[in-house]
């Protein structure tokens, strides 16, 4: 990932991470984090071919729980999405694109944008240039995703809304920091646990970046990606229609002309996914 013109990110990846071989593999990490990251057991991550997580809502990768420093984590390894994801499984060019990560997290988390600290970012070299990544963040406390926490039990209208908006506060510091997210689904969205009024973090910033050039149009697409994600998952059981978008909108944007303007054009993109909709209950 381009470093934009007048940030910190590398010198900020610098002060904070080392870079430690444990075995076969390669870690980025907190220098006094290195020796728990290798008894804990996380280079095994980078073994084999990496597994695929099952059922809906749950990423790709299957999630391992460790303890680092203290602190509980979750190692994931990565693997490619997509048509080509089962042919190229958890092979990537070089280890760039994992370490691009930890920089974006760093750089989020400094303006305020709730997501998880990334503890290590590792590779294991397979072939030539070619690595498996994977990447240990510290966990979110008692987290559901936003897909499982607006599924669990059907939440009540005013819960639900509250999730929404929440979400929608997360997403737009996200957006004021910068940042387009490359896969922004409810899956992607975590709610953490515990009463009170509840904060919602983004998670998975693999293949995201800082924006250049025309930043609405870039977030404008994480928006219609999310409706989408919303569409297919949870409009089939919850009817919230219009209620549920404003809740989300009230969130993302205090301004109302800029509110009204959003919903008007998400309503438009809803209305074109008839046929995307046909191809989702055809699959259920």
């Amino acid at each position: 990932m381009p470093t934009p013109k007048g940030d910190t990110t590398g010198r900020l990846a610098a002060d904070e991470y080392g870079l430690v071989r444990i075995g076969a593999t390669v870690w980025m990490v907190r220098p006094g984090d290195a020796g728990d990251l290798e008894r804990s057991g996380a280079p095994l991550i980078l073994g084999g071919q990496g597994r695929r997580a099952s059922g809906q809502g749950r990423g790709r990768g299957v999630m391992t729980r460790l303890t680092i420093g203290g602190r509980q984590a979750i190692g994931k390894r990565a693997l490619h999405g997509g048509l080509l994801g089962p042919l190229l499984g958890g092979v990537y060019y070089g280890h760039g694109r994992i370490e691009a990560v930890a920089r974006a997290a760093l750089r989020l988390r400094s303006a305020g944008v709730p997501t998880p600290d990334v503890i290590a970012a590792g590779w294991r070299p397979i072939a030539g240039p070619f690595c498996a990544l994977a990447l240990l963040t510290e966990t979110v406390p008692d987290a559901l995703s936003l897909h499982e926490g607006l599924l669990a039990s059907l939440p009540t209208p005013g819960r639900r809304r509250a999730l929404l908006r929440a979400a929608g506060e997360t997403v737009r510091a996200m957006h004021d920091a910068g940042f387009r997210h490359a896969d922004l689904n409810l899956a992607n969205l975590v709610a953490e646990g515990g009463p009170g009024r509840p904060r919602v973090q983004v998670i998975d910033l693999d293949g995201g970046r800082f924006a250049t050039g025309i930043p609405d149009r870039a977030a404008a697409g994480n928006l219609r990606r999310l409706l989408r994600s919303w569409e297919k998952f949870i409009e089939p059981r919850v009817a919230g229609g219009l209620r549920d978008m404003v809740a989300f909108l009230r969130g993302y944007t205090a301004d109302a002309a800029g509110r009204r303007r959003l919903a008007e054009a998400l309503i438009r993109h809803r209305s074109r996914l008839w046929a995307r909709r046909v191809g989702w209950r055809w699959r259920s």
